[in-house]
């Protein structure tokens, strides 16, 4: 009978560390991808997420008493692997869990990606244009011709109307006017660079609100000027294309000064 137990005992406690070791080897694994994840691979640029994800955004930084580029770190990381989607529910204390195992079997993996989401997510407060009935599509990488076929590096925000100089346009985030003025391509153009290092480009404007220069700090919810239709030539051209706000996102890397993200996924985040 004493054999019976220690029998028992040793399956049960050899069941216990192969599902321990099953675990820990996992998690390591896990941690380790996050290294694969570069800013400039097409997985990071288009941002994308499920709508589950998108309306955990919302509550979890809160919550979780994290940064939301963290929070969308684990959440990413989470979507790509078929065992963690099967987890019941990504709570706060499942977030903070990821968390510490991430850090803890590659934190400067977990640093560096938390640290490129966030200068995309972690200032963002306000939705750019002050209307009702404002509508956008993702039309990341869309073919474009102006200037020489090339993709769309942004998200064009439609107003309910074909009206130039009438829809307000506000800063999305705190920070510091980095470019201002005419480009042939996005006409009256203004850069806003954020505290976190994103640099959020808004082009096609009718007028500026203010004599903006370079350096100066603006509030999320600035107005910066009003929609229009303005580009695609010389300085005042206008009316080569309808109404709209063109929203660009960039963030600088090891490898680009200048490298685009897919705005879509940040417009749905902070739409009212």
């Amino acid at each position: 009978m004493r054999r019976f137990f220690h029998l028992v005992f040793f399956l049960l406690f050899l069941a216990f560390s192969c599902t321990w070791l099953s675990q820990l080897l996992y998690q390591q694994s896990s941690a380790m991808k996050l290294s694969g994840e570069v800013p400039e691979s097409d997985y990071f640029r288009e941002q994308r997420l499920n709508e589950k994800s998108l309306e955990l955004l919302k509550t979890l930084p809160q919550q979780a008493l994290m940064q939301p580029g963290e929070v969308i770190t684990i959440l990413r990381h989470v979507q790509k692997s078929t065992a963690a989607a099967g987890e019941k529910g990504l709570t706060a204390a499942a977030i903070l869990k990821w968390k510490y195992v991430l850090l803890k079997y590659n934190s400067s993996g977990y640093d560096a990606l938390s640290d490129a989401y966030g200068a995309i997510w972690n200032d963002v407060r306000c939705f750019p244009v002050q209307a009702q009935g404002v509508v956008f599509e993702n039309s990341w990488m869309f073919e474009r011709n102006y200037g020489g076929k090339r993709g769309h590096e942004g998200t064009d925000l439609m107003p309910p109307e074909n009206i130039p100089g009438h829809y307000p346009i506000v800063s999305m985030t705190d920070g510091v006017v980095e470019k201002v003025g005419w480009l042939p391509k996005g006409g009256y153009r203004i850069g806003i660079r954020s505290p976190s290092g994103g640099y959020f480009y808004y082009a096609h404007l009718e007028d500026y609100s203010q004599p903006f220069q370079v350096g100066d700090e603006v509030s999320a919810g600035t107005v910066l000027g009003t929609m229009g239709d303005t580009g695609y030539g010389p300085e005042g051209t206008r009316g080569k294309f309808d109404v709209h706000l063109h929203l660009g996102i960039y963030i600088r890397t090891e490898n680009s000064p200048e490298l685009s993200v897919d705005p879509y996924w940040v417009l749905r985040y902070c739409s009212p």
